[in-house]
């Protein structure tokens, strides 16, 4: 099992604004103005990482909007208040640490 405040202690040395926040009981990382590259292009929006089960999916990656020609089926999530988007992206296990997770997620929009 991975300890919350560690692994999100990791995950802040690589985003200094992230926030650890709750959804009910389990942990979820904002991390605000996140750049990434999506569909050969570099985006830069918040994303919300569940690292415990979402949705029928063991991890989840949230993302403030869509994103066009990449990733399947998104749909409208609720999370902490704000309304996210999701694809289908699935088997991101939960014993990987946050940074891995978060990685692992982000192929899904490559």
């Amino acid at each position: 099992m991975i300890d919350a405040e560690s692994a999100f202690a990791t995950l802040k040395a690589m985003h200094p604004t992230a926030v650890l926040l709750r959804e009910g009981s389990k942990p979820v990382v904002l991390l605000p103005k996140f750049s990434f590259v999506a569909n050969g292009k570099g985006v830069i929006m918040d994303l919300l990482l569940h690292p415990s089960e979402h949705s029928s999916y063991v991890t989840r990656l949230f993302f403030e909007r869509k994103i066009d020609g990449k990733g399947a089926n998104w749909r409208e999530h609720r999370v902490v208040d704000r309304n996210w988007w999701a694809p289908s992206w699935k088997d991101v296990k939960p014993d990987m640490p946050w940074t891995a997770m978060l990685c692992e997620h982000l192929r899904a929009v490559a």
